[in-house]
């Protein structure tokens, strides 16, 4: 027969009829782990992941600040881009007008020479009733009292300097008020002053 001593459960107890008293001292043994420590081991987990949450949110802000002062730069030199891109594009508009002018400036310039070159060429007894200017190609049309006024108007284009590769185009003999007239077409290039101080 076993039989169990609830008041004394210290000690280990044998009956005299041969039972045993079994104590449950051993069973009954408070745990070592105690609830103020286990209390103070979840307030410090508590506390760590609070002062990680803390730490986290102050790097974000932190970095949310960065963010919005490099959003803020980056507003800013687009609108300096874009400034510069408007100066740029005045500029080459500036330059494309100043090139226009000089260019007419030159054209002008070359076509009051030409004009006085090729007056100083013509022989008398020769005159022009033509003259087509495109991209530099002279076209010049006239009459002659003679092919031999022709050929020296030829000859003194081509030792001017300011033309080159003249030649005769055409040629045809008429009448007028009872006198042979030689009707002609000369073709040559002019060459602009901008280009004979580049050869010079």
């Amino acid at each position: 027969m076993i039989k169990i001593n609830l008041l004394r459960p210290e000690k280990k107890e044998v009956a005299a009829g041969g039972g045993t008293t079994i104590s449950f001292s051993d069973e009954a043994k408070p745990s070592k782990l105690s609830i103020p420590a286990l209390v103070g081991a979840i307030a410090l987990t508590v506390i760590g992941i609070g002062a990680m949450y803390f730490l986290q949110t102050g790097e974000l802000a932190r970095e949310r600040k960065l963010l919005d002062e490099r959003t803020l730069r980056k507003a800013e030199l687009e609108k300096v881009l874009k400034e510069l891109e408007m100066i740029e594009a005045t500029k080459r508009e500036l330059d494309s007008k100043i090139k226009i002018i000089s260019d007419l400036k030159l054209k002008q310039k070359d076509a009051v020479l030409m004009m006085d070159k090729l007056s100083r060429s013509l022989p008398e007894w020769v005159w022009l009733t033509d003259l087509n200017i495109t991209n530099g190609a002279v076209a010049i049309s006239g009459k002659a009292l003679s092919n031999n006024l022709i050929a020296d108007l030829i000859n003194n284009l081509q030792n001017s300097n300011l033309f080159a590769n003249v030649q005769l185009n055409s040629t045809s003999r008429k009448k007028e008020a009872g006198i042979d007239i030689f009707e002609f077409r000369v073709i040559c290039t002019y060459v602009r002053q901008a280009d004979l101080k580049k050869v010079g």
